[in-house]
């Protein structure tokens, strides 16, 4: 008689939800289910090498009836929610999976073409132009690594802008130090001694002194004042040395290259807050305090759009921040940021037009000055490592984008709206 009267008022209960409740009810379940089932198919991460996930699509290939009915159940069911009544992060959360289970359906497709057409051929090492349908892979990838449905025109318009943004801000920059119509002079000037650092100690220092100025102005753009600054230390990781820096979040560290090279002390202030704060270091600490609130399915998505799109953005915030005190820290800024767009077209031209390594590294000369001598490295990097690089302006771009519009709904607070992009943990 108690079971009947409480199924009863279960029924009752729900028949007066309203239909809102009822679609942002089914969705969030929905999103559980799919987190749950998505760990029993055996889909390897997304890895930075397009030779290691080609390997790794293909090894399974008695996985893919399952993954694929999987997924074109979960398209279905997700086609069946009416999105209209829904709230507008759960729309978000909505859109995103929906589009990340075509993303998936996409890669199925993929598989099936190569392993009926190109099985017996090996993985090219030349890039991934040159695998077999690799420009169709390529834009697969590119939607995988950017979670944005972007046509490689689009990304290179993109980039070509971004280039001549910056490429602006240097000139403006060239002129206020004294030297309007003498670009080689300008350069020649920043390549003097005065800007290079080979003592470990003083650029200990120098990173050190960053991080006290940093912390007395974190509340300025930030909420949360609470977090414990990362360890500073000099980078030993010989797989890691062309890169000027990077952060571990295992160690909570932010390490800073040196090795046999002088250290540009422009790059100071710019590292410091890409790799440490407000950058990679406070952006994984806040995650991590929100990572119960957030649905599951986000642990599945790739990141780095995210991550590096973060850290590339709160680089804008340096001034905020207590940095980029002198013109050559704002310089700093700008020579990073040129190669990241310049790194946006290249990505583009080698990995999907197939262009040469010469045509490559004369597009570098034509639009980068002062920095031919990591030219090849990057090169080499993107054509190991299709789209990663494209991440950092991308991400950086959405999340300017999306402060542009909070902006445009009046009452915005800088403060709330970071606490929004941390504490969500996607910028998709």
């Amino acid at each position: 008689m108690k079971r009947g009267l409480y199924i009863l008022i279960l029924i009752f209960i729900y028949g007066c939800q309203s239909t809102d409740d009822k679609v942002v009810e089914a969705t969030k379940n929905l999103m559980i289910n799919y987190a749950q089932g998505y760990d029993t198919l055996g889909i390897p991460p997304l890895e930075l090498s397009y030779q290691v996930n080609l390997k790794n699509n293909l090894a399974s290939p008695d996985m893919l009836d399952q993954q694929e009915v999987f997924f074109q159940q979960y398209q279905k069911e997700l086609a069946e929610i009416d999105a209209e009544y829904l709230p507008e992060n759960l729309l978000q959360d909505f859109e995103l999976l929906s589009f990340e289970v075509s993303l998936q359906l996409e890669r199925i497709q993929l598989t099936r073409n190569h392993q009926s057409n190109h099985q017996d051929r090996p993985i090219s090492e030349e890039g991934i132009y040159f695998v077999p349908n690799g420009k169709a892979w390529y834009r697969y990838y590119l939607k995988r690594w950017l979670m944005a449905d972007l046509e490689p025109a689009a990304v290179i318009e993109f980039g070509m802008e971004e280039i001549k943004s910056v490429q602006r801000d240097i000139q403006k920059l060239q002129r206020d130090l004294g030297f309007r119509n003498d670009t080689i002079a300008f350069y020649e000037h920043l390549n003097e001694p005065l800007f290079k650092e080979r003592n470990k100690r003083k650029i200990q220092r120098l990173f050190e002194a960053r991080q006290e100025i940093v912390k007395k102005n974190l509340g300025v753009c930030f909420k949360n004042t609470t977090v414990s600054p990362p360890n500073i230390e000099r980078g030993n990781n010989l797989e890691l040395s062309q890169v000027p820096a990077y952060y571990s979040s295992e160690t909570k560290t932010f390490y800073y290259n040196i090795f046999e090279q002088p250290f540009n002390k422009r790059l100071v202030d710019l590292l410091y807050l890409h790799e440490a704060m407000p950058g990679h270091h406070y952006q994984i600490q806040i995650q991590k305090l929100y990572k119960d609130s957030v649905p599951a399915f986000y642990q599945i998505l790739p990141q780095s759009v995210y991550l590096e799109g973060w850290a590339a953005y709160v680089e804008e915030l340096g001034e905020e921040m207590g940095l980029y005190r002198t013109l050559y820290d704002l310089m700093g800024k700008h020579e990073w940021n040129l190669v990241r767009s310049v790194r946006v077209v290249l990505d583009v031209g080698l990995n999907y037009q197939g262009w040469s390594d010469e045509k490559a590294l004369a597009f570098w000369k034509t639009n980068i000055n002062n920095q031919e001598d990591i030219a090849m490295r990057e090169i080499d990097r993107m054509r190991r490592w299709p789209v990663q690089v494209i991440t950092y302006k991308y991400g950086a771009a959405r999340i300017l984008e999306r402060r542009r519009a909070a902006k445009l709904k009046g009452g915005f607070n800088l403060k709330n709206f970071h606490q929004d992009i941390l504490s969500r943990g996607a910028i998709f």
